[in-house]
C-alpha cells in the first residue's frame, strides 16, 4: 500500500525538530483558543473544503501568503492533491481533531504534545518566528480509509493567511498505526513473527499523517520495524517450495490487502504451473498451501479467517514488468 501524496508548501515552517524553543512561546489550544478566532478559522476551512469538493483550486492558491504562490510549484502541487483529495473525501465528514493557536517570538521549533487519547498521543513540530500561528487538524471518519487534514495559517497584518496544506492517512480499517503496532507486537510475543511483520509493515506506510504530526512512539515502531524485518529475512529464505502440494508451487513472498470487512489479512505471493484461467485448479492449489502454511509461519492461519493468493506463472520479482496474476482466497475457518 503507497501513502498518499503529501503537498508540502512553504517548507520552511515544518520542521521535524524536536526540541521545542522554550523561550518566547504563547501557546493556546482547542478551547483555549478565543471563539473569535476559531469562529474565523472555521469559516476558511469551510470555505477551503467547499473548493476541494467542487475541485476549485484557485481558491486555495489565492488564500496563499505571497512567499507560497512565488514557490513554482503550487499550482501545480494544489491541483494534482485537489484531484485525489475530491476522490477520497468524497462524502466524507471531517472533524476538528486539535486546533493550536502558536505565537512564537523568536524564529525556533515548537513541538506541542496532543491531549487526550494516551494510546495515539503525538507531537506536532512547526517552526515559528514570522507572526501567529493557527493549526487546524481535521480528520474524516466511519470510512475504509481516514484521513487527515491540516491547514496552517499565519496572521500577517492582522490578517489570516494560509501557509501550508497537508494530508495523509490518519486511520485505515478503523485503526490508527499505534493500533495497528500494538496488535503486532501481541502477535511478535506469540511467536507469529511473520504476520507480525505483515503488521508493523502495513502500519509503516502511514505512520506520519502528515511530515509534522509525528507519533510519540514512532521511534520505538520504527525500531521494532526494522527488527522483525530483519529476523524474518534470517529465517525465510525466498523462494520458498511448497513441498507438501502437488506440483511444488514456489512462495515468493507475502503481502496485506484489507478484505471486503476492513480486517487485514495475509497475502501469498506465488509461481503456481497451472493456466491463470484455470481457477477452480489455482483455489484448489492455493486451499492446499493453507492447509499445512501454519507449520511453516506459525500464525499466519490465526490472524485472519481467509488468506489471499496471488498466483503468477513466472516470477513475480520487480523487473519493471507489469505481470499478471490470479487472485483467489482461502478460508481458514
Amino acid at each position: 500500500m503507497q501513502k498518499l501524496k503529501i503537498v508540502v508548501l512553504a517548507a520552511a515552517m515544518i520542521a521535524l525538530a524536536h526540541n521545542a524553543c522554550a523561550a518566547n512561546i504563547t501557546t493556546q489550544i482547542d478551547d483555549e483558543i478565543p471563539e473569535a478566532t476559531r469562529h474565523t478559522i472555521h469559516a476558511v476551512n469551510n470555505r477551503l473544503f467547499m473548493s476541494i469538493m467542487d475541485n476549485k483550486p484557485d481558491v486555495m492558491i489565492n488564500m496563499f501568503v505571497a512567499e507560497g504562490r512565488a514557490g513554482g510549484s503550487i499550482e501545480a502541487d494544489v491541483n494534482s492533491s485537489y484531484k485525489k483529495l475530491g476522490e477520497l473525501a468524497r462524502g466524507a465528514v471531517f472533524t476538528t481533531l486539535h486546533e493550536y493557536f502558536i505565537d512564537v517570538k523568536e524564529r525556533g521549533a515548537v513541538a506541542l504534545p496532543v491531549p487526550g487519547d494516551m494510546t495515539n498521543k503525538f507531537l506536532i513540530n512547526v517552526e515559528g518566528g514570522n507572526g501567529p500561528l493557527f493549526v487546524s487538524l481535521l480528520t474524516s471518519n466511519g470510512r475504509s480509509r481516514d484521513i487527515m487534514i491540516a491547514f496552517i495559517y499565519i496572521k500577517l497584518n492582522d490578517e489570516w493567511q494560509l501557509y501550508g496544506f497537508n494530508y495523509g492517512l490518519y486511520r485505515v480499517g478503523g485503526k490508527t498505526v499505534v493500533q495497528w503496532y500494538d496488535e503486532a507486537q501481541k502477535m511478535y510475543k506469540n511467536g507469529w513473527e511473520v504476520p507480525a511483520m505483515l503488521w508493523i509493515q502495513f502500519a509503516n506506510a502511514f505512520i506520519r499523517p502528515v511530515p509534522f504530526v509525528q507519533y510519540e512512539r514512532e521511534a520505538e515502531m520504527l525500531d521494532f520495524f526494522k527488527r522483525s524485518a530483519a529476523e524474518a529475512a534470517k529465517k525465510y529464505k525466498f523462494p520458498m517450495k511448497a513441498v507438501w502440494v502437488k506440483n511444488t508451487p514456489m512462495i515468493y513472498g507475502f503481502d496485506t490487502k484489507l478484505d471486503k470487512s476492513d480486517k487485514l489479512m495475509p497475502v501469498i505471493i506465488y509461481v503456481t504451473k497451472y493456466n491463470l484461467n484455470s481457477g477452480l485448479a489455482i483455489q484448489s492449489e492455493a486451499d492446499a498451501i493453507t492447509a499445512n502454511i501454519e507449520k511453516v509461519t506459525p500464525g499466519i492461519t490465526r490472524c485472519s479467517a481467509e488468506i489471499g493468493y496471488e498466483a503468477f506463472s513466472a516470477s513475480p520479482l520487480d523487473d519493471g514488468k507489469d505481470r499478471k496474476y490470479r487472485a483467489v482466497m482461502s478460508k481458514v475457518r
